[in-house]
């Protein structure tokens, strides 16, 4: 995939609350470039699947995202958070550690709908995916391995 240089440093100089917005337009123009369609065809809802993005380039994505960002993110990210609003919203979190980069009202953690609670991103702080503490999150892997018990997995 192509990259576009300085990423990390054009949303570092926008104000915070503008930081998403930035990036859903990086990734909507990746993926005019690297799919070949048509930015009129593209939403900023619009599902990476449905685009036609694969594995392999949902993983290409992470490393140039990873890369223009410098941090590290989950290897599930785009089926995790499956269209470009919610993958900003989730991104600009682990890249720069706040949440004025959310639209107001918005949250990349419902906007998506998917995920795995307890994933680490940069910088090593627990993302809980509904604002729980790290001290719920033993609870609810101890309700999920009770579950999984019952069907001998």
């Amino acid at each position: 995939m192509s990259t576009a240089l300085g990423l990390r440093a054009r949303l570092t100089t926008v104000n915070p609350a503008a930081r998403t917005g930035l990036l859903v337009e990086f990734i909507l123009q990746t993926l005019c470039d690297e799919l070949g369609i048509d930015k009129s065809e593209l939403h900023p809802r619009s599902r990476f699947e449905t685009l036609g993005v694969d594995s392999k380039r949902a993983l290409e994505f992470k490393e140039l995202l990873e890369e223009e960002l410098r941090c590290t993110l989950r290897t599930t990210l785009l089926f995790d958070y499956p269209s470009p609003e919610s993958l900003a919203a989730y991104v600009v979190r682990v890249a720069f550690g706040d949440a004025e980069g959310l639209a107001p009202g918005a949250s990349g953690d419902q906007a998506s709908g998917a995920g795995a609670a307890g994933e680490t991103g940069s910088g090593g702080h627990v993302d809980t995916r509904d604002g729980e503490s790290p001290a719920s999150l033993d609870s609810i892997e101890e309700q999920l391995r009770k579950k999984l018990e019952k069907y001998d997995v």
